[in-house]
C-alpha cells in the first residue's frame, strides 16, 4: 500500500506476519519470497504512489515508455535470479558493453579479470586477479 500520504486509518500491523518496507526490486522480492515459500500474509508498504522503485516505467499519453528515474539494465549470470524474474516478465535482448581504449587496447568497463589480463597479460593478470580476491 502506498503510505504517500501516511498509513491508512485502522491500519494494524499485527494482522500480517511480516511488514516489508518498500516495493523497488528487493523489497516486492522479498514480499513474494515470504508469501510464496513461507506462506507468510505480507504488506508492503511503499511511499510513492507506484512499485519498481527507481526502476519504474510506464507508458505516456503518446505510447512512449518512460523510464521516470532514468534507464536501468539488468544483468546476472544467476540462473535462479534469471527465472525468478522471468516469472513476471518479457525480456528485450540487450548487449551492453562498454570499453575504455587504453594505450591502444580496448579493455572492458568497469575494471573486471579479463581487463587485468589485457592490461598485465594472461600471468600477471592471473596473479594480480588472485591477490585481489584474497584481500578483498
Amino acid at each position: 500500500m502506498s503510505i504517500e500520504k501516511g498509513l491508512p486509518a485502522g491500519f494494524n500491523p499485527d494482522s500480517f506476519d511480516a511488514i516489508v518496507v518498500g516495493a523497488g526490486y528487493a523489497g516486492a522480492t522479498c514480499a513474494r519470497r515470504l508469501a510464496e515459500s513461507c506462506g507468510f500474509k505480507v504488506c508492503v508498504l511503499e511511499r510513492r504512489d507506484h512499485i519498481a522503485g527507481n526502476a519504474y516505467d510506464y507508458v505516456d499519453e503518446a505510447g512512449i515508455l518512460i523510464h521516470k528515474y532514468g534507464p536501468h539494465i539488468y544483468h546476472t549470470v544467476n540462473d535462479r535470479v534469471n527465472e525468478f524474474l522471468s516469472r513476471f516478465t518479457e525480456w528485450t535482448d540487450y548487449q551492453h558493453k562498454v570499453l575504455a581504449n587504453i594505450h591502444g587496447t580496448l579493455m572492458p568497463v568497469p575494471f573486471n579479470h579479463r581487463s587485468l589480463k589485457l592490461a598485465f597479460g594472461d600471468e600477471k593478470g592471473e596473479r594480480l586477479y588472485q591477490k585481489l580476491v584474497d584481500t578483498f
